[in-house]
């Protein structure tokens, strides 16, 4: 048993079944739900954020459909966003969607006094 999840770990796109070898179903793609900007007015380096498979958010903001917290790197770097997927974006001040927040836009172009100060957001 240890030999065959080895082999498995292995082959990588293939996997062990009793009867020899067999493909392993494709892997879904990630879905870009947003897109964070280092400047304002979408300028500068870029912070992708994507969820697995080809998910989409729901058409209203009443529900939380992904929350995502940033890498160390962009922790207070952001300045704008755009949304995609259908997905509105609230930003946070802080780590785990706390402290100030802005509404949920689809894109905005500055922060305002949020500029360089967000740390996790919400999608929906």
């Amino acid at each position: 048993m240890i030999m065959r999840k080895m082999a498995a770990a292995l082959l990588g796109a293939t996997a062990l079944t009793g009867a020899g070898l067999a493909t392993a179903a494709p892997a879904q793609a990630d879905t870009v739900i947003g897109i964070f900007y280092l400047n304002s007015n979408h300028g500068g380096s870029t912070y992708t954020i994507t969820a697995g498979g080809t998910t989409s958010c729901t058409t209203t903001t009443t529900d939380s459909n992904f929350t995502s917290g940033f890498s160390s790197a962009w922790n207070d770097q952001a300045s704008s966003h755009r949304g995609y997927a259908n997905c509105d974006i609230k930003v946070y001040e802080h780590a785990g969607q706390g402290g100030a927040s802005l509404p949920y836009y689809t894109s905005i172009s500055s922060y305002g006094v949020l500029n360089d100060q967000v740390s996790s957001a919400r999608y929906s």
